[in-house]
């Protein structure tokens, strides 16, 4: 890259100066960085969904792209501090799961933020993001070392994810996320379907959610008529339930965590 980026993930919201001095702190020591804004409307110490949101969102940015994620309500507690290196880019964040995606790569390199070297002083008990986080994700946007920041460590937090299972002759899988149009995205991802079902006829696939069979899968939103319930394979390459000009969550009751079914008609 010729101009570093830097992507920035918070629970911060947008009423407070929160997100505003996390740039400028990240401006300050790395004015070359392009830096951008993922998600700051985050629920307050979700860490799932801020988790979910990285992992949605990481793999559409270059390699060498840093992403700093602050969903940190152990703040200021013994909870150590992140950076991993991963899937071509740098995670920096709390360790609380909220870097799931980074962690569960194959090779995943994981260092503790010791070194206050690299920090912003005073470091204070409560905005780690701004004292902490900010400028580590700075200072490797600049090309300083992962192993400068501190030792290694070989047993970070994780998110006690629930994957995607066999059940009989179909998939057994659940909602993980509901977007802002209500759409309920589950853990079926493209490459699960393929792996259990190989390059069955789309149209052959039956979804299945409480109160709800979906017959085959729609190739877009607007395929059906308004009102229809679809499945559709979404931009996230994971099955979405969704109703055309509608909210689906809120007319199933759907949330994270419901189960969701997969079978092939005969």
């Amino acid at each position: 890259m010729t101009s570093p980026i830097v992507t920035f993930t918070s629970d911060f919201g947008s009423q407070d100066w929160f997100v505003g001095v996390v740039h400028g702190v990240l401006a300050a020591i790395a004015p070359q960085a392009t830096v951008i804004d993922l998600n700051h409307t985050i629920p307050p110490g979700d860490v799932a969904r801020g988790a979910f949101i990285l992992e949605a969102a990481a793999g559409d940015f270059p390699p060498g792209t840093v992403h700093l994620a602050v969903v940190d309500p152990g703040v200021g507690t013994a909870r150590r501090a992140l950076a991993v290196e991963a899937r071509g880019a740098l995670y920096v964040g709390p360790d609380n799961g909220l870097l799931e995606w980074a962690l569960c790569a194959p090779g995943a390199v994981v260092h503790a933020l010791t070194e206050e070297r690299w920090f912003r002083r005073p470091v204070s008990r409560t905005f780690h993001g701004r004292d902490v986080f900010a400028p580590v994700a700075a200072h490797l946007s600049r090309g300083v070392a992962l192993a400068e920041f501190g030792p290694p460590v070989h047993d970070p937090v994780r998110l006690p994810l629930s994957h995607p299972h066999r059940d009989g002759a179909g998939l057994a899988g659940h909602v993980v996320f509901i977007d802002r149009f209500g759409n309920a995205l589950t853990n079926l991802t493209e490459t699960v379907l393929r792996e259990a079902f190989g390059d069955v006829d789309e149209r052959r696939l039956v979804v299945g959610v409480p109160g709800r069979i979906i017959r085959g899968l729609a190739r877009s939103y607007g395929e059906a008529p308004v009102g229809t319930l679809v499945a559709v394979l979404g931009s996230s390459g994971r099955i979405e339930i969704a109703q055309v000009g509608g909210d689906a969550a809120a007319r199933q009751g759907l949330g994270p965590g419901d189960p969701v079914s997969i079978v092939v008609s005969t």
